[in-house]
């Protein structure tokens, strides 16, 4: 399998090119579904969707983070890594730029996009 091939059962999305990226945390929707592209600490690029692990609802921009209006869970903008409330983060996926391009290798099923995400 090359590299470009994802692993059976992930989607390949096509994020763009990156110098067509503006400031991050980057809004992009694919589809019906909303992400951010953002950067972790490592300075690596990482897909986050605007669906909150706790009951699916629309994450936001909200000031300095993101936040689900229904409950009130806000997230930091690097990683999305919970910060008012119990230890969980927003579905994310690894990013890779080949020749210039943006991928993001996400799991077709969203009921599989939990697996790595604690609750």
């Amino acid at each position: 399998m090359s590299t470009a091939e994802p692993a059976p059962g992930i989607r390949q999305l096509d994020l763009g090119a990156e110098s067509s990226i503006g400031e991050l945390p980057f809004p992009l929707t694919i589809g019906p579904d909303e992400y951010f592209l953002s950067r972790d600490k490592e300075g690596a690029y990482r897909l986050l969707s605007a669906i909150c692990p706790h009951s699916w609802g629309q994450i936001v921009r909200w000031d300095n983070c993101f936040m689900c209006p229904d409950h009130g869970w806000r997230f930091e903008l690097k990683e999305g890594v919970c910060v008012n409330g119990p230890r969980s983060r927003m579905y994310n996926f690894p990013v890779t730029v080949r020749n210039g391009q943006l991928y993001a290798e996400v799991p077709e099923d969203k009921t599989k996009w939990g697996t790595d995400n604690p609750h």
